[in-house]
């Protein structure tokens, strides 16, 4: 029983080390604060079953604060596997209602033990609880292995690896324990089977759901260097266009097309309108060469040695091909026509 109990420590000090650490990453993700709260309650949980013998009924005390490890894991695995809104009130009133059982039983038993306490309102209140908590138990096992198994229907194959992974360490723990300790003679290893099994099965829970957390982090790391090296191109390319169509005054140019500016710079046609929607905030890019050459005609209209000129003349001088389209895109920027500007300026 020796070895047990040091095998028992060495898992509570293994889930306090990752609850510490994940806990204090600089950046922190949901899935890293769930998984804390998972090593802490897991650390608690075995720090009850470990001083059962030595304690005893005080021990209960720490039960109460591990009522987080089932539930715990379960909002861990939503918010590692799920981008959008991964836990919501419903989630948290079904963990607290397992969490409210579980200290509600643990203090009854307590007051059981302690004071010898045999009445009928304290039994059933026990048996009440334990009935609620083996109805509450199993979904939540089965919660905890849905969210591996709805990646597995995914498109994506990383995901379903990592899925994969995370399906087999839970499912063995699951049945190792559950199934396999429950079967096994109760004399075998000095009658420690099943608590050897729940050992192993939390020492594997744990560096496996570490193992691929770090994994997790690695991509997110690399989607930002992407995401901002592609920032950095877009920025870039917003200033080639704006060159081209301001310092070299092409949007005067009536005929001018995307297909003209994506063939000049060497970028696909997407990328050119990518840039007028992001960082011109245009429409598309004939919105956003129309309302230029509309500023452009404006300063022709009122400018006192061009009063002669004709509308028709200030239009095609702005980049139009015809009056129509330059009175159509003066109308809709300045709520008036060519003609009118020029009156009221």
């Amino acid at each position: 029983m020796e070895l047990l109990n040091f095998a028992q420590l060495g898992i509570v000090v293994l889930s306090l080390t990752l609850a510490v650490f994940h806990f204090r990453l600089r950046e922190k993700h949901l899935f890293h604060l769930t998984f804390a709260i998972y090593c802490l309650s897991t650390s608690l949980f075995v720090t009850h079953k470990l001083t059962s013998g030595y304690i005893n009924p005080y021990h209960h005390f720490i039960g109460v604060f591990s009522v987080f490890t089932a539930s715990g894991y379960w909002l861990f695995a939503r918010a590692f596997f799920r981008k959008n809104n991964p836990i919501n009130r419903h989630h948290l009133i079904l963990v607290g209602l397992h969490a409210v059982c579980l200290v509600l039983l643990h203090l009854s038993l307590f007051s059981t033990k302690m004071w010898q306490l045999n009445s009928g309102w304290l039994l059933a209140l026990t048996t009440a609880l334990r009935e609620t908590i083996e109805i509450l138990y199993p979904g939540m096992l089965i919660l905890i292995f849905w969210e591996g198994y709805r990646v597995l229907q995914g498109t994506n194959v990383v995901q379903r690896k990592v899925a994969t992974i995370y399906l087999m360490s839970f499912s063995y723990c699951v049945v190792s324990v559950m199934l396999v300790g429950e079967v096994l003679p109760k004399e075998l290893i000095a009658g420690s089977s099943q608590d050897w099994l729940s050992v192993f099965a939390f020492l594997l829970i744990l560096l496996t759901t570490h193992g691929l957390i770090r994994f997790r982090q690695q991509q997110l790391n690399q989607e930002q260097i992407n995401t901002t090296a592609s920032d950095q191109e877009e920025t870039e390319l917003a200033r080639q266009i704006q060159m081209l169509l301001v310092e070299e005054k092409r949007f005067l140019q009536s005929n001018l097309r995307v297909a003209d500016i994506a063939r000049e710079l060497g970028v696909p046609e997407y990328r050119i309108r990518a840039v007028m929607l992001n960082q011109f905030d245009a429409k598309n890019f004939n919105h956003y060469v129309n309302k230029m050459r509309v500023d452009h005609a404006k300063v022709l209209l009122t400018a006192l040695d061009k009063q002669d000129w004709p509308v028709l003349v200030v239009g095609i001088e702005s980049g139009f091909a015809s009056a129509a389209p330059f009175s159509r895109a003066f109308k809709e920027f300045t709520g008036c026509t060519p003609g009118q500007y020029r009156k009221q300026n």
